[in-house]
């Protein structure tokens, strides 16, 4: 018998895999981050500190919660999510905290003041988007950065190493070999 929490584990994937089968470029996966991909990608972040964060491509909205279960009262988190199914089933995630944007993230200069964010979390699958859209992705996150601020992305290669660090001051590599596919992390730092 599963418990509340597996049910609804199954059911996000579920929720996923059928967007991701109509559109495996733009949700560059088949499956949802596993929870030790998850917490790899949040650990970087110092959520005693960062009171604004932005999540890009939420999909499901895996990442999205563990965001929320670490993120302190009165920070801010705008999670952005293009596809309109994905953002639909955004919603049932509730938080005063978080504000769900169905809109393309390099727009988020018109949500953001410049130097204004702490951390942004990347689900985007970098490796399917062109090069033009990747400049104007990374174009916009910087603007947006605090100094000093992260950048934490995940890809299944390292075809977009080198990219982000003509991009970024300092970019660090992790790995989540227990993920569906194994998965790098990029941590990069304005």
């Amino acid at each position: 018998m599963l418990s509340l929490v597996e049910q609804k584990v199954q059911k996000n994937n579920l929720a996923f895999l059928k967007v991701a089968l109509k559109d495996i470029r733009t949700t560059g996966s088949v499956t949802s981050s596993s929870k030790y991909l998850i917490k790899k990608m949040v650990e970087p972040i110092d959520f005693k500190k960062a009171k604004t964060i932005i999540e890009f491509g939420a999909g499901e909205g895996c990442i999205t919660r563990e965001i929320l279960n670490k993120t302190q009262v009165g920070s801010k988190i705008l999670s952005f999510e293009l596809n309109e199914t994905l953002f639909e089933h955004l919603q049932n995630i509730k938080d005063r905290r978080l504000s769900f944007i169905n809109d393309n993230v390099t727009q988020l200069g018109n949500y953001m003041a410049d130097n204004s964010v702490d951390a942004i979390i990347s689900g985007l699958p970098l490796a399917n988007i062109p090069k033009a859209v990747k400049e104007k992705i990374l174009a916009a996150a910087k603007i947006s950065l605090k100094p000093n601020g992260l950048f934490v992305q995940y890809q299944y290669s390292l075809f977009d190493y080198w990219f982000l660090k003509k991009h970024f001051q300092e970019v660090k590599l992790n790995f989540s070999l227990l993920n569906f596919p194994p998965a790098f992390i990029y941590i990069c730092k304005k």
